[in-house]
């Protein structure tokens, strides 16, 4: 991993279907690349449930900064409004709770619950002649930009999308130089995936799925000690995905539903740093190979589009 360099991008990790693990693959991501490569990484949060704020800054933090209006959908709202001297990077907050190896590496670009109706303020910002269609193409370009401005001060820019088609989901995928896409073993998610394509390839024409996709994290695998259930439900995932791959592109280790991947995005009560290993637990050492199969996964594609 060592050799391993990436440059300076926007990763986007989306699925349109809930509960994939989208944000546990952010954050778990975020931390490793940090870790084994001392990248500096903002998290951008633009899920109005706000669980990677609350993961890395804690309830209370978050709390203040919407109190003062601190977070992505406020910022935007006033860069929109052309106040000069603003920038996203403003209001990039160092991470209070992330593993110790990633201390001082990873920023927030905080959540709001109140994004779905500044949502709507911001396409009014750009209705000028009634064309809502167009409205919505021209806000989420501005706001792909500003989410690619953090560039000038990061390494990585890593957005963690929404469930469904929004503003926000649909600027990250504008402003994405790679999408990572967490999925449940289960056709319903996959299903998600081809919505995604669909929507794709009307706001980025000019790149298919295939092309801007790095991999697909299967996420919540339920393991059972080597049992014949789990060797059962294994092969059921190697069938379903059979039908997918390679356009999915499948990342592997498969990450399982264990209790220190679920709480790594509920971290408000750890007093002080704890390391990669001990955080993650038995989790550690598959979290650490899907980190290492990401950045060469994302070290490639990166040079694939320097070249096209």
């Amino acid at each position: 991993m060592s050799a391993t360099t990436l440059p300076k991008c926007v990763l986007a990790a989306i699925n349109f279907k809930g509960g994939t693990g989208k944000t546990t693959v952010a954050i778990a991501l975020a931390e490793g690349l940090c870790h084994f490569l001392k990248k500096r990484i903002v998290i951008v949060d633009c899920d109005f449930q706000g669980s990677a704020s609350i993961a890395l800054l804690g309830r209370k933090t978050l709390n203040g900064l919407i109190a003062k209006g601190a977070t992505v959908d406020c910022q935007l709202q006033k860069q929109i409004d052309e106040e000069k001297g603003l920038h996203l990077s403003t209001i990039a907050v160092k991470a209070r709770h992330c593993v110790k190896e990633a201390s001082g590496l990873i920023h927030v670009v905080p959540a709001n619950p109140d994004m779905p109706r500044r949502e709507r303020q911001l396409l009014a910002s750009f209705l000028t002649q009634s064309n809502i269609h167009a409205a919505y193409d021209a806000a989420s370009r501005k706001i792909a930009d500003l989410f690619r401005s953090l560039l000038d001060e990061f390494d990585i820019v890593l957005i963690d999308c929404p469930s469904g088609l929004t503003l926000f989901s649909e600027a990250a995928i504008k402003a994405a130089d790679g999408l990572i896409i967490p999925t449940l073993p289960n056709e319903i998610s996959i299903a998600a995936i081809d919505h995604l394509r669909a929507e794709l390839s009307r706001a980025r024409p000019e790149r298919s799925l295939e092309e801007l996709l790095i991999g697909t994290v299967v996420s919540k695998l339920r393991q059972r000690g080597g049992s014949e259930h789990y060797r059962y439900q294994t092969q059921s995932i190697e069938s379903l995905l059979d039908r997918v791959a390679p356009e999915f592109q499948i990342l592997r280790p498969y990450l399982p539903y264990c209790r220190e991947l679920e709480a790594a995005t509920w971290r408000d009560g750890i007093s002080a740093p704890v390391s990669f290993g001990d955080h993650y637990g038995q989790s550690s050492a598959k979290v650490e190979q899907l980190v290492h199969e990401f950045a060469e996964k994302c070290e490639a594609h990166m040079a694939r589009l320097q070249v096209t």
